[in-house]
């Protein structure tokens, strides 16, 4: 799937099939959480991957009995090693970065998740001291988000929510300043007119593709040219054989 695929297309998926999760996409979903960015390429997540139906059901009453975490076939609790942060960055490190990075690791795991044919869903609302106390999860560690994951039931059906477009949250130079470059008439899409906003990058592109596209067609014709007799020797090799010799 591409990038920009994955990231529009992914929904928030709350009911799931009873299949397991298997571990080879346990594994990449993991893998890809540990690829996000961090202050000072600290990198301090880690991951607590839970499938036993007790303690799913245990979770699931300290995120405020939330029905979906308890019938996910697989649950990842997402923690932020504070102390490791806080070494280097001390209490802002603790207070903020070590939220961003793992933030950002969820992220990931979230466009994994899709990427690979399951749903998921990013739970925020949970008692730390709670999920804490079922998992033993030691002080150093603050748990930032339980991920419930599972495949999508094929008839149901996933709304995504409407996305605030960018340019009505995004300011030029300074707070408030418009973009004026998205106001350009061809980017007005979203206002029914004219190309939308992709297609023009996409157009942006196309040069540049045509213009190697162009260079093999040149060397092709170049190629072919080289392979042609030509048209004097023809002629010579023509009267050669009207006159019986041989060419």
């Amino acid at each position: 799937m591409e990038l920009f695929e994955a990231m529009e297309t992914r929904v928030n998926v709350k009911v799931y099939d009873k299949r397991d999760v298997p571990e080879e996409l346990i594994a990449q979903i993991l893998h890809a959480g540990t690829l996000a960015a961090s202050a000072g390429d600290i990198q301090p997540w880690e991951f607590i991957v839970v499938k036993d139906k007790k303690t799913k059901i245990d979770i699931s009453v300290a995120c405020l009995r939330q029905r979906h975490v308890e019938e996910a076939p697989l649950l990842i609790v997402v923690c932020a090693n504070l102390e490791k942060v806080a070494l280097k960055f001390g209490d802002r490190g603790k207070n903020l970065y070590a939220i961003q990075d793992t933030g950002a690791s969820i992220q990931n795991m979230l466009l994994a998740a899709h990427d690979l044919g399951l749903g998921a869903s990013w739970v925020h609302a949970f008692e730390e001291e709670g999920i804490k106390r079922i998992l033993k999860i030691p002080d150093k560690l603050r748990p930032v988000g339980v991920l419930a994951i599972g495949f999508p039931l094929p008839y149901e059906k996933y709304y995504k929510t409407e996305v605030i477009p960018f340019e009505n949250i995004s300011w030029s130079e300074e707070y408030g300043k418009e973009l004026e470059w998205f106001y350009k008439e061809t980017w007005k899409n979203r206002f029914g007119i004219k190309k939308s906003i992709y297609q023009t990058v996409k157009e942006i592109q196309v040069p540049e593709i045509k213009k190697e596209e162009n260079k093999e067609i040149q060397q092709t014709q170049e190629s072919k040219v080289e392979k042609k007799q030509p048209f004097s020797e023809k002629i010579f090799n023509w009267i050669k054989k009207l006159s019986g010799r041989k060419t």
